[in-house]
């Protein structure tokens, strides 16, 4: 026991009582000016937090796309008039067969219309009213369908695209050159009419660099697309088309376009399709998977490894579409018990630290009552000396 208080002691002397009154006084400070600190940094965060004031510019309302800053003062149209004359004249060169000068012309119109008159009637000797239907003419002007400039008007006029909104219609031309690219030049008024205007009106997702990789794509998987007739035997629009509606729908990135030329080319190498039908549908399916990009290269890998599943010319689209959406599943349940764990592991996190803390505040007062009662016991002593 005489050891013992012995070591209290000579530790309290070499120890805690080592330092000055002064030197406990500037920890004090230190540690004071900590609790200070996060005392204000804790009010500050229990300060409400206020949303930002919504509402939809011109700019944000022509673009189809929200201004994420909240700043649109810092969005300014970038192009200008001279840019715009430069990508429809690269259009113009694209389409040397089109129409592009013959706007329309004033035609004369016949209307009809009915005019009051005063009829006599010989059975009752008297007058009556009737109406008698009259032709009038008019001159109107009539665009020309077939002209290109008619059609870019038309497309703008739906975008609702304002005439010095030029990086808008700039994108417009760039998507309808590339689709023209890959179209026969006799046709190229007719395609950019009655097939292509529906994806440059209604463009979603789609841009020409997304339009380009999807023709890339389409060649990977059968040919280089070719348009000309869409309900032709040989044409592609049919196929290509189901593409841009599936890149209008879904963002597309370059690993998803890399990961479906993946796929493409491993399907190919498991059997030769004469009908390129079975391969668009797998390239499909892959492109506007709502896997992520981590999940479909795990699900591409493990189904073209895999010994279990017979891929034919007939059943590619089946097989590996009842694979996919299975994955799919699979990988939505695997998400949701994730999070369930981690929201447990975030309970019983929030209930450790209330315990730590309570354990640690009890370490505090006790080793306060322990110093106590060293102070109280050298005063003793001393006393007693």
């Amino acid at each position: 026991m005489k050891k013992l208080k012995n070591f209290l002691n000579s530790f309290e002397e070499d120890y805690l009582f080592r330092f000055g009154k002064r030197s406990w006084q500037a920890i004090s400070l230190i540690f004071l000016g900590f609790l200070v600190y996060a005392i204000v940094l804790y009010l500050w965060n229990t300060t409400p937090s206020f949303r930002e004031d919504v509402s939809i510019s011109k700019i944000e309302f022509d673009r189809n796309r929200i201004d994420r800053d909240f700043d649109i003062s810092n969005d300014i149209e970038q192009s200008t008039l001279a840019d715009y004359n430069k990508a429809l004249d690269s259009l113009k060169k694209a389409m040397p067969e089109s129409e592009w000068i013959k706007l329309g012309d004033s035609i004369t119109k016949t209307e009809y219309e009915y005019q009051e008159r005063q009829m006599y009637n010989p059975w009752y000797g008297g007058y009556y009213t009737d109406y008698v239907r009259v032709p009038y003419t008019y001159r109107v002007f009539q665009k020309n369908r077939e002209a290109v400039p008619n059609i870019l008007e038309d497309i703008y006029e739906e975008k609702a695209i304002d005439s010095a909104q030029y990086t808008d219609k700039i994108k417009v031309l760039r998507m309808a050159q590339v689709l023209i690219s890959f179209s026969d030049k006799k046709e190229a008024t007719t395609l950019l009419r009655d097939y292509f205007k529906g994806f440059l009106v209604y463009t979603g997702e789609l841009d020409h660099n997304k339009v380009k990789s999807i023709a890339k794509l389409y060649e990977k998987a059968d040919r280089r697309p070719k348009f000309k007739n869409p309900y032709g035997e040989n044409d592609d629009w049919d196929q290509f088309s189901a593409y841009l509606r599936v890149g209008r729908e879904d963002s597309l990135t370059e690993e998803r376009f890399k990961i479906t030329e993946n796929t493409v080319s491993k399907l190919k190498s498991k059997a030769k399709f004469k009908e390129k039908d079975q391969v668009h549908a797998v390239a499909r399916i892959t492109l506007g998977s709502d896997l992520t990009d981590e999940d479909l290269t795990t699900a591409t890998e493990e189904f073209f490894s895999s010994k279990d599943f017979k891929i034919t010319d007939k059943n590619a689209r089946e097989v590996y579409g009842k694979y996919h959406y299975l994955f799919l599943e699979k990988a939505q349940l695997a998400d949701q018990m994730l999070e369930e764990k981690q929201l447990e592991k975030e309970i019983n996190r929030s209930s450790y630290y209330y315990e730590a803390r309570v354990a640690f505040l009890a370490i505090i007062m006790i080793a306060a009552v322990l110093i106590l009662f060293s102070i109280r016991s050298i005063i003793k002593n001393k006393q007693n000396a």
